[in-house]
């Protein structure tokens, strides 16, 4: 049974593989949703080449299996070729997490997350004390509700601006600095009206939201939506960079020093994959001599961060690029 690739595409959350499917049907390139028992496939015919997409997943080429899934087992991998990770431990419980702590020399602040999540699913930053600590760890576990996971990392919290690099056949696309979502005050306007003034100018779902995480925010910061911001002053709404809550994107992959280009690149193929995103952090981007880290690697990122319109800057049309490596003959319109 097939169905309409428009309205397929509408449904999809994944922006990435929403990106990818409308350049595909954009440049002519036949494409066709295929349900078969339980599962979708995506039909993908240009020119007498045909390829299938599995769910939203890239018919990209991986030399190994997954190892990245596990991510324990991916600091393992880039540690041993060298490759900066954050110091921390794998636990099973509280008191397990506390002894290795001790031994290992873990300083706070601290970050507590499940060894194979995503998106950030149970995640959570600037640990400060044993208390927080014991409230991060039943977070984490809490998170994965209907499949529990048993064992959690907490790792050294590495204070540096982030970055998402997307590397794709031996070369680095693009690097685009994340930005939490925030405000910069006026002096002037009070925060209600500066949040509507950039939500105006987002895509939908990729708005400031005025969730539980927002209102402590303020709350903790002594703030309301009537508060007035001094000029030039910068508040922070949450830890997180996600765009999708009202996180910023911006171009820097030109800032991007050779050496830390060369580093993803490596760190992509060690795990075995052509193509993925990093995030990467460092203190000074243009300078091969900053401190770094590789916190983590995506197999299957939304790259729509490094597209416009949402990305600051020049950006670039990931979605071509991935679609030109796949049928050669392919022209942009």
């Amino acid at each position: 049974m097939s169905i309409s690739i428009v309205k397929y595409t509408e449904d999809i959350h994944h922006g990435g593989f929403k990106s990818f499917l409308k350049k595909a049907v954009l440049l002519g390139i036949k494409t066709e949703v295929i349900k078969v028992s339980h599962t979708t496939l995506i039909k993908l015919e240009y020119q007498g080449k045909v390829l299938f997409c599995h769910k939203t997943n890239l018919p990209l080429f991986r030399r190994m299996g997954n190892l990245t899934k596990n991510k324990a087992v991916t600091k393992t991998v880039l540690e041993s070729f060298g490759i900066h990770t954050p110091r921390g431990i794998t636990a099973g419980s509280l008191n397990e997490a506390k002894k290795l702590i001790r031994e290992k020399s873990l300083t706070y602040p601290l970050i507590c997350k499940p060894v194979d999540g995503s998106l950030a699913k149970g995640m959570t930053w600037d640990i400060r004390s044993v208390s927080e600590l014991k409230e991060a760890i039943a977070f984490t576990k809490g998170a994965y509700i209907h499949n529990p996971r048993s064992k959690f990392l907490i790792e050294e919290m590495f204070i540096a601006s982030e970055y998402r690099v997307l590397v794709f056949n031996g070369k680095v696309l693009s690097a685009v600095q994340k930005i939490p979502a925030g405000i910069i005050g006026n002096g002037i306007s009070p925060l209600s009206e500066l949040i509507a003034r950039f939500n105006e100018g987002r895509l939908p779902g990729f708005i400031i939201k005025q969730d539980a995480i927002f209102k402590n925010t303020l709350k903790d910061n002594k703030l309301t939506l009537d508060s007035i911001l001094p000029k030039d002053t910068f508040f922070q709404f949450r830890n997180n960079l996600n765009m999708s809550d009202g996180g910023r994107s911006v171009e820097r992959t030109t800032k991007m020093h050779p050496v830390f280009k060369k580093i993803c690149v490596q760190a992509i193929e060690a795990v075995g994959l052509t193509y993925g995103g990093i995030d990467f952090f460092a203190k000074d981007i243009t300078n091969e001599k900053s401190d770094y880290i590789i916190l983590e690697i995506n197999p299957n990122p939304f790259y729509n961060m490094h597209e416009k319109p949402l990305v600051e800057g020049k950006g670039i049309d990931v979605s071509f690029h991935i679609l030109k490596s796949i049928f050669p003959t392919l022209k942009e319109k």
